[in-house]
């Protein structure tokens, strides 16, 4: 595969950095969501009009979309989660607002977009950085924060979860006003993740390969999760949404594999419980995020969270997961770590 060719500096690295994007990614979070809502709201009605939205991104913005796809699903939208790559080499779907998701809005599929597609009014930006190529080609929500330091994304998916949410509030429908006010609750709250278990991180410190499942819409926070660790740990991490992992992939679990689960409120709890079961029959040790207020499961560690639903449940897995995987990551890689050795903060995957 190509290496990624970098299209500005370097990011900073190291523990600290990530430790300090992640503990103010609330309050930004928060501080977005109020900043943009004028301007949501004239995207919400153009969303609203035509009830149709692609949401498109690469990496960890990528995810981001998928965090919020469900959402707007319930808010009555017919809406898709794309990377950029992908859609700009088959045929735009026909009529619907674009929606294309940057942190730095300057990564390279992003450019290759709008010189493909430059006329398309209904396209529209959610970025960190107002003097970026999105921000600057097409009306855009920028959140008024700093833009991310740290080359692993973290604060700034959160971040991008509020500029959803801005736009997710002003279009109604369901009942996304109390979940809404449930995740402006928890930003303002500002509480800090729970510190992993140590066995938690030994399990993913010693894995040959990690995997992660979850049922939609918190398993997104997983995919995100995994995108962090192969970034930084430089593991191979596999995030199957649950019916997907039953597939077939149970077969990659074995003693040396790490697992990740997150067990949701609901009636998909029992499914995942049945898993991690299975999973400490086969030898394994694998981690458990409860938001079901369900009992934890013996042989695995069990990592309690708040019991939430929809948006402000993968605002509280989110940082509890990518806490996990940045420590266990960071136990791997010893020197050097958050420094990356073939890629760079914002890329080019459209050059050769």
């Amino acid at each position: 595969m190509a290496e990624k060719r970098a299209t500005e500096g370097p990011a900073a690295p190291g523990l600290a950095v990530l430790h300090a994007e992640m503990a103010r990614q609330n309050r930004d979070a928060a501080a977005a969501f109020d900043a943009v809502r004028p301007d949501a709201a004239r995207i919400a009605a153009r969303i609203r009009a035509l009830g149709r939205v692609t949401l498109l991104g690469m990496g960890a913005s990528h995810w981001a979309n998928r965090m919020a796809l469900f959402a707007y699903r319930k808010a009555g939208i017919l809406a898709a989660a794309e990377v950029v790559s992908e859609a700009m080499r088959q045929p735009p779907a026909p009529g619907g607002v674009i929606l294309l998701t940057s942190q730095s809005g300057g990564s390279g599929e992003i450019r290759a977009w709008f010189s493909r597609f430059p006329d398309n009014e209904d396209q529209y930006g959610l970025t960190l950085n107002r003097d970026g190529f999105l921000a600057r080609t097409a009306f855009s929500l920028v959140a008024p924060v700093e833009r991310e330091r740290a080359f692993a994304a973290t604060r700034s998916i959160m971040v991008t979860l509020a500029l959803h949410a801005a736009i997710l509030d002003a279009l109604g429908g369901g009942d996304l006003a109390a979940e809404i006010a449930a995740l402006r609750a928890l930003w303002q709250a500002d509480a800090p993740p729970p510190a992993p278990p140590a066995e938690a991180i030994v399990a993913l410190v010693s894995c040959r390969a990690l995997v992660l499942s979850s049922r939609m819409p918190v398993h997104a926070a997983l995919e995100a999760a995994a995108l962090t660790f192969i970034e930084l740990a430089r593991v191979p991490a596999l995030a199957l949404e649950t019916g997907q992992l039953l597939h077939g992939p149970m077969e990659t679990l074995s003693p040396g594999t790490a697992l990740v689960l997150a067990r949701p409120a609901g009636e998909d709890a029992a499914t995942l419980t049945r898993i991690a079961q299975a999973a400490v029959g086969l030898g394994l040790k694998p981690v458990l995020f409860d938001l079901s207020g369900g009992a934890p499961v013996a042989g695995a560690v069990t990592i309690c969270l708040p019991s939430r639903q929809g948006l402000a449940a993968q605002a509280t897995l989110l940082p509890a997961a990518q806490r996990l995987v940045i420590e266990a990551a960071a136990g791997r890689v010893g020197e050097g770590f958050g420094t990356p050795l073939r890629s760079s903060k914002v890329t080019d995957g459209e050059s050769p």
